[in-house]
């Protein structure tokens, strides 16, 4: 290779790097604004949107896909509401371990958010379109290697896309004692969580809401849907 691309390449490399950066941190700093704007001032107690402080996200679920579930009018439909598998309604759980709470929805065609469709190939690239491509790649791999530390900066994760369930455990005297929203068909509470349902002292009932979602929104026809509660109490 001849001293001029390396010396061109030395210098575009940086160049890029700097380019990228300053729109990602630009970009970030947009996001932080809208986001602040979504849940409101919170320290205040005049919170223009949803107080989300105390909810737990598993399997990857986003507090915007939340937000975007809360806005909306839930849906009585059986066959696209959650049953719960474990544990049964009335049941007495153990105190000395956490479940694991089991459920599954209702109806057996269920519905999932479309998937994006593969890039399409182009038929006329040629070994020359490859080698340009692999240098392209090369060149934009050594621009992420110095911007990795920025791809933290998403404070929000990646976007929900198919169905996810937002499980609240409640009281006679304390509406969501516990809250959690999640991709997944299961839930385990941590040691904190297990603790503050222990000590509730009281039977508690767990209810679902759950939607199909497509990049954090909720899909035409994707619910909420409400889903059958169970009741439950824990052994001293």
């Amino acid at each position: 290779m001849s001293r001029t691309p390396i010396l061109q390449r030395a210098l575009l490399v940086p160049a890029l790097a700097a380019l990228v950066s300053a729109a990602m941190y630009a970009g970030a700093c947009g996001h932080s604004h809208d986001h602040d704007h979504d849940h409101g001032d919170t320290s205040s107690g005049t919170s223009s949107g949803p107080n989300l402080d105390d909810v737990i996200y598993e399997g990857g679920a986003t507090d915007e896909a939340l937000i975007a579930l809360l806005a909306a009018e839930p849906k009585d439909e059986p066959s696209q509401g959650t049953a719960f598998d474990a544990p049964e309604d009335g049941a007495t759980l153990p105190g000395d371990a956490a479940p694991e709470l089991t459920f599954h929805v209702a109806g057996a065609a269920q519905r999932t958010a479309p998937r994006a469709a593969p890039a399409p190939r182009s038929a006329g690239a040629g070994p020359g379109a490859r080698e340009a491509g692999a240098a392209g790649a090369s060149l934009w791999a050594e621009v992420g290697a110095l911007l990795g530390p920025v791809r933290a900066a998403q404070a929000h994760g990646t976007p929900i896309n198919g169905r996810a369930y937002f499980l609240v455990f409640s009281t006679a005297e304390r509406e969501g004692l516990l809250r959690v929203f999640t991709t997944k068909l299961s839930y385990t509470p941590d040691a904190a969580a297990w603790e503050k349902l222990r000590a509730a002292g009281a039977p508690i009932t767990v209810s679902v809401l759950n939607a199909v979602f497509e990049n954090n929104r909720i899909v035409q026809g994707g619910g909420p849907f409400t889903g059958e509660p169970v009741s439950f109490s824990v052994a001293p």
